[in-house]
């Protein structure tokens, strides 16, 4: 993705959307039973930026399910659909997470890289990823999924 034009997200109803100004860094299928049961879907397809790359930029009325965790899930107040997850991975380090359905042009996002949490399929996959196991191994793949990322996108432009 070489276009830095802004990418344009909302939620099914339209009353949320969100700006995301450069490209996001990476994208991966979650199948984790958090994912399934918000998404109401046997994975979740989500991309992940700097948290100041995406912006609320109408209907700032965000509800955040399972709040008490690291990973900050919000949804639509007025179609409760999920459009923008927030991670703060140390002070002044934030992450964002943006579903790759609520984007308005999905031909810009990146490749899908990995499925973590696979153990908790509902289906199989056979698209040649990286498919993840087990809950440490989901959470360190992820993680060094996001770290290669962002090296890359921050020193490797």
């Amino acid at each position: 993705m070489t276009n830095k034009q802004a990418l344009s997200c909302q939620c099914l109803c339209g009353q949320t959307q969100v700006a995301v100004a450069n490209p996001p860094m990476l994208r991966f299928h979650c199948h984790c039973t958090i994912c399934q049961d918000l998404y109401k879907q046997p994975f979740s397809d989500v991309t992940v930026m700097w948290a100041k790359d995406a912006t609320l930029t109408q209907g700032e009325q965000v509800a955040y399910k399972r709040p008490g965790l690291l990973l900050k899930r919000g949804v639509c107040i007025q179609c409760e659909q999920p459009i923008f997850a927030t991670m703060t991975l140390f002070p002044g380090v934030k992450l964002a997470f943006v579903p790759a359905n609520r984007y308005d042009d999905q031909v810009r996002l990146p490749q899908v890289t990995a499925h973590i949490f696979y153990h908790r399929r509902q289906s199989d996959s056979d698209d040649g990823l990286l498919k993840v196991k087990g809950f440490m191994k989901s959470e360190l793949a992820i993680s060094w999924l996001i770290v290669k990322s962002a090296f890359t996108q921050l020193f490797m432009r």
